[in-house]
């Protein structure tokens, strides 16, 4: 560290290292290579060509032994975006670098006088320390000391500059932090070879319905489950109806099966839409899910059972649908030329039947989704179609998910594609976005003000909803400042809607 101004502190971690000025805020990552080579730089002599560009980097963020040591009243205070300010506390809401779980930042609150209130919101983005200050009629030094609190690593609220902000800078709106670990499963979500299986988390880790997509797997059809711009003042439920009954894919005179009803909010929209009595079946496989199914879809019928293995006749259904469910199924490792057993030798035999080339190396493969597949086959009625909607891509390779107390895993639509083809359906893949015309550029609360929302709220044990919101439509039990607003293809409160595809199955 000889070779670093004294404020500058290393963070080391599993990736690479950031150097950080303690008084600025201001940081760089680098990697071990590269902090070696600066290591071996003599002291007062010009560094070496190959590590010129990044010591003048180093030198202008005031970071290196040599550079000249900035006036911190002259520079200007750049507020982190993630970063919320509750006025009527009054205090600092902010998320702490320090603890990470697999569901986020933990938040914490840092009370304010009235001076620093006024100094912080004196603090936009152009005017220096010493401007905001006397604008907020605070004393220099007592300005200083505040924001001595707010540019360590452990607070990450505050960049002190020498230009003011002219654009959006995507290290105002990050941590430095360690990485997001994964979520504890437990052992029976995995078989013996480990494939993921839901069966029991279904069953009885489901607990609460009602709130189940607020609090644990967020869906696109959830965060979308209140009227909304994005959709042209619809929900979702009721834009997919329309957007299918415009295909003429509804046929009220025949089954419509809906796989996976979630907690009945989409369902509920298409009975609204439908109007008319219908033969509506929801098929489930959590029994708590059915329960609140039922409170808001009365008059449908419901079945305990498996996507996998539909209690259903053959020929039977004019209409399934399944929104966000395909993940949940079963996923299964597997690598050509191993000796394959169990759900691994049920992967390398439709591999062979279908006709599909095994990935390189060891992969996960969506064996659920393709059984699935070959049920909907089996009960779609002459002129029948289903559709689903999930996470994944065309020819991408289905990744687990870390963050979620169970695992999804995303899916390889290609190979749906093939199959439903090789079953004798037709087949048509599109991006969800697309399919049920989404204006991406419509406004919603982003991740970051959505997930320290929710943590206040918890904190005063009150429930938010996961909703994508917006500001017409965000109602809190009081005033807050600092809330931050994103186009739809930025994360909001529900998973990034750009990563979903649809896919539509039709039996000639």
């Amino acid at each position: 560290m000889s070779r670093f101004a004294p404020p500058v502190q290393l963070l080391s971690g599993a990736g690479p290292a950031t150097l950080w000025h303690a008084r600025t805020g201001r940081h760089v990552a680098l990697s071990a290579d590269l902090l070696a080579e600066l290591d071996r730089w003599t002291p007062g002599l010009l560094p070496p060509p190959d590590l010129a560009p990044l010591a003048r980097r180093l030198d202008a963020l005031h970071l290196l032994r040599e550079s000249a040591q900035p006036d911190l009243r002259a520079l200007i205070p750049c507020r982190s975006r993630l970063v919320l300010t509750l006025p009527d506390v009054p205090a600092l809401w902010l998320p702490d670098p320090t603890v990470r779980t697999p569901g986020g930042h933990a938040w914490r609150e840092l009370p304010l006088s009235a001076g620093r209130l006024a100094f912080w919101r004196a603090c936009n983005g152009s005017r220096s320390v010493a401007q905001a200050a006397a604008l907020a009629g605070l004393p220099d030094a007592d300005a200083l000391a505040f924001l001595a609190e707010l540019t360590t690593p452990a607070a990450q609220a505050v960049q002190l500059r020498d230009a003011p902000l002219t654009r959006r800078d995507p290290s105002l709106e990050r941590l430095v932090a360690p990485a997001r670990g994964g979520a504890p499963r437990p052992t029976d979500q995995y078989g013996p070879d480990g494939e993921t299986t839901l069966a029991a988390y279904h069953h009885a880790g489901i607990t609460d319905g009602a709130t189940h997509f607020d609090d644990h797997e967020t869906t696109v059809a959830h965060a979308f489950g209140v009227p909304h711009p994005a959709l042209g003042g619809q929900r979702y439920g009721e834009r997919l109806f329309d957007v299918l009954d415009g295909r003429g894919h509804v046929r009220r005179d025949a089954l419509i099966v809906e796989v996976g009803p979630g907690d009945g909010e989409l369902g509920q929209a298409w009975l609204a839409r439908l109007a008319s009595p219908v033969d509506y079946l929801r098929v489930d496989a959590s029994p708590e899910l059915l329960r609140t199914q039922r409170a808001r879809m009365p008059g449908t019928r419901e079945l305990l059972g498996s996507a996998t293995s539909l209690p259903l006749p053959d020929s039977s259904v004019g209409l399934l649908y399944s929104n966000e469910v395909i993940a949940d199924l079963t996923a299964v490792p597997y690598e050509p030329g191993r000796p394959a057993h169990g759900a691994a030798a049920e992967v390398e035999e439709r591999l062979r039947r279908y006709r599909i080339a095994p990935h390189e190396g060891a992969a996960l493969y969506n064996l659920g989704a393709w059984q699935f597949l070959e049920e909907i086959a089996r009960v779609l009625a002459p002129g029948g179609v289903a559709w689903l909607s999930e996470f994944g891509g065309l020819d991408e390779l289905p990744e687990e998910t870390t963050q979620l107390d169970h695992p999804e895993v995303s899916i390889h639509f290609g190979h749906l594609v093939v199959i439903a083809r090789a079953l004798g359906l037709r087949a048509r893949v599109e991006p969800l976005a697309e399919c049920l015309r989404f204006d991406l550029g419509a406004q919603q609360l982003a991740r970051h003000s959505y997930e320290g929302l929710r943590a206040r709220m918890r904190s005063e044990g009150r429930h938010l909803a996961a909703r994508a919101y917006t500001p017409e439509d965000l109602v809190l039990p009081w005033p807050v400042e600092g809330l931050q607003w994103v186009p739809l293809s930025d994360p909001g409160a529900g998973p990034l809607l750009t990563r979903f595809v649809a896919l539509t199955v039709e039996r000639e």
